[in-house]
């Protein structure tokens, strides 16, 4: 018996970009490196997640009060501990993360302004079945944070870590928005949510007149017309993704879309290309002098790569050659690693066959 899909919104938005990139993300199960920015994104969310504690708030406190993570030794000790395991563990990452961090606690961390707290959340879960007549879906996913106010307003924050901020359709049809106002909707059917998206690399603390920075993405409030329709949607991803098959994979190849006239990431940006940045004929240099190298899908070129499998068969765990270590120290009995050989993108397989012919 298949083990139920649970929709995300990273997880629809990655079968939108590229069919091939949901197969080889969530069916073959290719290792994924994370980059440095996703990483930096990560452990500041640990930390948003540790101090939304409220036993912890003589730390948020001190923090407020130097502006800077670094004069509480536990929080220091953590960030060194998960930069050093996700190579991040460098004099300008470890500044970005402070500053983020900073920024982000300095932006009404608790939820006070708008008025009486009914209740606060740090990190709320949601896991949802729905089954409702022609309504059939599941999702999950987690809200870094939620307020439930006094007078039925419900206020969802998410921090962003990212170098731009929302363009285009991410700002008039947000998937992410739509999940979690969805969600709050099913938790908490009496409240009434707005999503607000703090990009932390940007400013968020409001001017004289009381508006927030530019930094802070407010979106508008979802009837109950939308969230329906956004269901019946989801009821259709759910029953595509659950008979989803290498034939799919091979629909809907980001190359053969048309390039985003929004401004936002996808068609063929999001397979990048080989080589190395350019700028006006020249390569890009990096601060040590040495060219940068260009974006490039992950799964774009071929490559061998591990996986630890479980008694039935299923994967446990993937890594590139250079990580079998970590499988060999997560080996139980009944499970098996084995070495297996991805061939590549069939896009850029089927172009550079043309080209040699």
């Amino acid at each position: 018996m298949k083990k139920p899909i649970f929709l995300s919104a990273s997880r629809i938005k990655t079968a939108q970009q590229c069919s091939w990139l949901y197969w080889a993300k969530y069916v073959l199960k290719l290792p994924d490196k994370s980059n440095d920015g996703a990483s930096k994104g990560w452990i500041c969310h640990l930390i948003f997640e540790v101090l939304g504690n409220v036993r912890r708030k003589k730390y948020f406190d001190l923090i407020i009060k130097e502006q800077t993570i670094w004069c509480v030794p536990s929080i220091e000790k953590m960030v060194h501990k998960h930069a050093k395991r996700l190579s991040v563990f460098n004099q300008e990452s470890l500044d970005d993360i402070n500053k983020m961090v900073v920024n982000g606690l300095n932006y009404d961390f608790f939820g006070k302004d708008p008025g009486k707290l009914d209740k606060s959340f740090s990190e709320k879960e949601f896991n949802l079945q729905i089954e409702e007549g022609e309504k059939r879906y599941n999702i999950r996913g987690f809200i870094d944070k939620l307020f439930l106010y006094a007078d039925g307003s419900a206020i969802i924050r998410d921090f962003k870590s990212s170098k731009q901020k929302f363009k285009g359709k991410e700002i008039s049809d947000n998937m992410q928005d739509l999940m979690y106002c969805l969600a709050i909707k099913k938790l908490y059917p009496k409240y009434k949510s707005i999503s607000e998206f703090l990009f932390l690399k940007f400013v968020l603390e409001k001017d004289m007149l009381g508006e927030s920075g530019p930094g802070v993405i407010k979106m508008k409030e979802l009837s109950d017309d939308v969230l329906e329709g956004f269901e019946y949607e989801l009821s259709g991803v759910q029953n595509y993704l659950e008979n989803f098959s290498e034939n799919n994979a091979k629909s809907n190849f980001a190359s053969d879309q048309s390039y985003p006239k929004d401004g936002t990431f996808g068609g063929p940006l999001s397979c990048g290309k080989d080589g190395y940045k350019m700028s006006k004929g020249k390569e890009v240099l990096d601060k040590d002098g040495s060219p940068i190298k260009a974006y490039i899908c992950q799964f774009r070129k071929p490559f061998e790569y591990y996986v630890l499998l479980d008694e039935e068969g299923s994967i446990k765990k993937s890594v590139y050659p250079e990580d079998k270590d970590s499988l060999d120290q997560k080996l139980e009995k009944g499970f098996t690693i084995e070495k297996r050989q991805y061939s590549g993108c069939p896009s850029f397989q089927c172009r550079h066959n043309d080209f040699e012919l």
